[in-house]
């Protein structure tokens, strides 16, 4: 079962890039931004505030000025009283400027300073020296007014020309956009998860469609790609443990005829039945691998194999020696025989629901084979796999872990239910979740066999691989075989 750690290991490795994204598109715009930006300069003047008159003493006049001070301030705010009484002046001794009341208003804040005598004022523009003289003008239009009118003696420390900008600089704008955006990304995550219809754990195979997941296959890297299969313990013992499985339904409920299929194209059922008949053959398995694909072969590139006759030529010709024509072609597997697809057809549906498909899975029943495996179509695209799985005894199905909808998969077994197929198993590949860590951890401390399957050949030039077997399934000295390279033919 997956850990909760694991899954957000697993959320994180999924969206690193949009939150990668987030931080920089917002960090990086908002940085430009600010530097575009013209700085701005703040220059304060500060007023010392006495109410009173020479008889009061001096603890009252104190006091008073003190309760005194924040009524002030609010006069002086643009919807005050005074304000307009005390910027007027200023305004007009700045005729050339082309400065209003509301350009003012908008330069201007009056602080007062709590418990204090002092009432700030502070005036921002993008011209220090203009800034310090409206901040000096104020304050000095103010005492005016409080000496004539508020019975208040004002004195005025003056503002001096600002040196730094009081916006903040770039940088920490940057940060601040940064982490902005980081939120952003962290909240488009949520929303995509919540409307992700794809898988989040292998448990929810088996919740959607009932059906016992046999084993899981992990999503290769770059470089893993490159390896031989053996060279990737995930992807070996993944293979192996799908043959074990399915010897062991064997030995429980006999069958001979297997079909892999997927839900969707691209999901890797071809790589999959390609590997499943190379390990069944290794392990002593006579096995015959047929590409009843027939509108996108792709078994006969893969194996080095020539394309006629093939599956189709049967279909389409009642040959006399049937017997002969779909033996198969041998591989460098003794016990592998691969029945390639033949000539493409434009209608292979009408070609597999002629009477010709049961007589030749009547020989397919006689032939001295211990699984006969179908490597079809997708089963949400075109029919084909929807028929061949009336002759079938038993299905793989394939699923791809990061694009499946959850939704599709009760419409699959809706449609095998509907034939006499019997679905043995899901293989989940390419798999996001690392529940292969410990495999990995493992299996580095065990001495790994020689390479013994490449996966990852060019797919218009498959490559041959020397086997040199483990103690339990092979014997020194294996001959090659050529299997499907596990990164083109995931999308097949």
């Amino acid at each position: 079962m997956q850990s909760p750690l694991s899954h957000y290991t697993t959320l994180a490795k999924r969206w690193a890039w949009l939150i990668v994204l987030g931080i920089v598109i917002c960090g990086g715009g908002t940085y430009i931004v600010s530097k575009l930006l013209r700085p701005v300069y703040q220059a304060s003047a500060f007023m010392f505030v006495t109410l009173g008159t020479s008889s009061s003493s001096p603890f009252d006049r104190t006091s008073a000025s003190i309760s005194a001070v924040p009524s002030f301030a609010q006069m002086l705010q643009p919807t005050g009283s005074i304000n307009a009484v005390v910027l007027n002046p200023v305004v007009s001794e700045n005729p050339g400027s082309g400065l209003t009341l509301d350009d003012l208003n908008a330069m201007l804040t009056v602080k007062p300073q709590s418990n204090t005598q002092i009432i700030e004022v502070d005036v921002k523009n993008a011209n220090p020296q203009l800034a310090m003289q409206l901040a000096n003008e104020i304050s000095s239009s103010f005492a005016q007014y409080a000496g004539a009118q508020l019975q208040a003696t004002v004195q005025i420390i003056p503002a001096q020309v600002p040196i730094t900008q009081s916006n903040l600089k770039p940088l920490p704008l940057a940060a601040l956009g940064a982490l902005a955006g980081l939120g952003l990304a962290i909240a488009l995550i949520v929303i995509f998860e919540w409307f992700d219809d794809r898988l989040s754990r292998p448990e929810e195979v088996q919740d959607e469609i009932g059906i016992e997941t046999l084993t899981i296959i992990p999503k290769l890297s770059r470089t893993e790609r490159k390896k031989s299969t053996d060279e990737i313990p995930p992807l070996a013992e993944g293979c192996r443990a799908l043959c074990a499985c399915l010897n062991t339904i064997q030995a429980r409920n006999p069958f001979k005829f297997l079909m892999v299929t997927s839900v969707l194209p691209g999901e890797g059922k071809s790589t999959i039945a390609a590997n499943l008949a190379y390990y069944l053959a290794v392990s002593g398995k006579r096995v015959l691998l047929v590409d009843a694909n027939l509108r996108q072969p792709s078994l006969d590139q893969h194996f080095q194999l020539e394309s006629h006759p093939g599956f189709a030529d049967a279909l389409l010709e009642a040959w006399a020696h049937l017997d002969v024509k779909v033996y198969g072609q041998p591989t460098e597997v003794p016990t592998l025989f691969v029945l390639t697809a033949g000539r493409v057809s434009a209608n292979p549906a009408d070609m597999l629901l002629s009477l010709t498909t049961e007589k030749l899975f009547g020989y397919f029943r006689k032939a001295s084979y211990d699984y006969v495996i179908f490597d079809t179509p997708a089963l949400l695209t075109v029919a084909d796999a929807q028929i061949l799985a009336a002759y079938v005894e038993a299905t793989i199905l394939i699923i791809d872990a990061s694009k499946t909808p959850r939704k599709i998969l009760s419409r699959v077994r809706q449609i095998l239910n509907r034939t006499s197929t019997k679905i043995v198993g899901v293989v989940i590949n390419k798999s996001p979740w690392p529940e292969h860590v410990e495999i990995r951890q493992y299996m580095s401390e065990v001495r790994q066999p020689k390479a013994s399957v490449l996966m990852d050949m060019p797919l218009e030039a498959s490559t041959s691989a020397q086997a040199n077997g483990s103690g339990d399934d092979l014997e020194d000295n294996t001959p090659t075989v050529t299997i499907l390279n596990y990164n083109r033919a995931q999308e097949e």
